[in-house]
C-alpha cells in the first residue's frame, strides 16, 4: 500500500540517522518532502481524465471545477458520454489553456462544428499533482510505490541542505558541519534527480491517448 506521511517521515529520518528527530525535526522533514514532491510533480504528475459539461455558449470553457488541474494534455469535443466508444473521436487541435485570476480557462479554436453550446460535453485529459496522505491535508497517497524511495532521497537531500544553512553561523560549523551536510545533501539530490531524469525519459511525449481525429480544421484554422 502507498505510504502515509508518517511512514515517509520515518524513512527519511532513518536515512539521516536521526530516528529520534533530535536534529531533523518532523516539521523540517515535512517541508523537505513537500519540496521534493513538488519537483517530482513537474516530471511525473498523475494522468487524469474528466467529463466536462460546458457551463455556457462560447469557446472559453471554465475549468475551475476540475480539481488540482496542472495542465491539459488532450481535448475531445464534441463528445457524447452516452456513446463513449464512438470512433474516430473528435480530437481538438489548437486549444489553449489560459489562467484568468489564477483560474484555468480552456480556449477552443474555431472548427467545423460551430460554436460550443451550453450543456455540450467535452472529454478532458489533464495532469494533477501526486499526493502524500496527511501532507497538506491530502486524503490519500497517490505516488507509485516504486517511486517512494526516490521521494525519500529527495527529501533527505533537501533536509541536509536546510541543515547546512542552519549551521553556517559559527566558524567551527562552517569548517566542518556545514560543508559535510551540504555535500551529503548534494549527493542525495543528485541521486534524486538522476531518478527523475529516468522517469522523464520513460514518459510518453504527448498526453493525447489517440492521435486520430474525427474531423479536420479548414485552411483558415491552421
Amino acid at each position: 500500500m502507498p505510504s502515509t506521511l508518517a511512514q515517509l517521515e520515518v524513512r527519511v529520518s532513518q536515512l539521516l540517522f536521526d530516528t529520534a528527530n533530535a536534529i531533523f525535526t518532523t516539521g523540517l522533514i515535512d517541508e523537505a518532502i513537500r519540496i521534493a514532491l513538488a519537483e517530482y510533480n513537474r516530471i511525473a504528475p498523475r494522468n487524469m481524465e474528466a467529463l466536462v459539461t460546458l457551463p455556457g455558449d462560447g469557446r472559453e470553457v471554465a475549468l475551475n471545477g476540475v480539481a488540482d488541474l496542472l495542465a491539459v494534455t488532450a481535448v475531445w469535443w464534441p463528445y457524447d458520454s452516452t456513446d463513449p466508444d464512438a470512433w474516430p473521436p473528435n480530437v481538438i487541435d489548437g486549444w489553449q489553456l489560459l489562467w484568468d485570476d489564477a483560474q484555468p480557462l480552456l480556449y477552443l479554436p474555431a472548427d467545423t462544428h460551430g460554436q460550443p453550446q451550453l450543456d455540450d460535453e467535452l472529454r478532458l485529459w489533464y495532469t494533477a499533482p501526486q499526493t502524500v496522505q496527511n501532507l497538506d491535508s491530502a486524503s490519500a497517497s497517490t505516488l507509485p510505490a516504486p517511486d517512494e524511495t526516490l521521494l525519500v532521497l529527495g527529501a533527505a537531500g533537501y533536509a541536509c541542505i536546510s541543515r547546512s544553512v542552519d549551521l553556517n553561523e559559527t566558524t567551527a560549523n562552517m569548517a566542518i558541519s556545514t560543508p559535510n551536510y551540504g555535500a551529503l545533501g548534494a549527493g542525495y539530490l543528485s541521486e534524486f534527480r538522476r531518478g527523475l531524469d529516468k522517469l522523464k525519459s520513460a514518459r510518453p511525449q504527448s498526453g493525447a491517448p489517440w492521435p486520430s481525429k474525427g474531423w479536420k480544421l479548414d485552411k483558415w484554422d491552421k
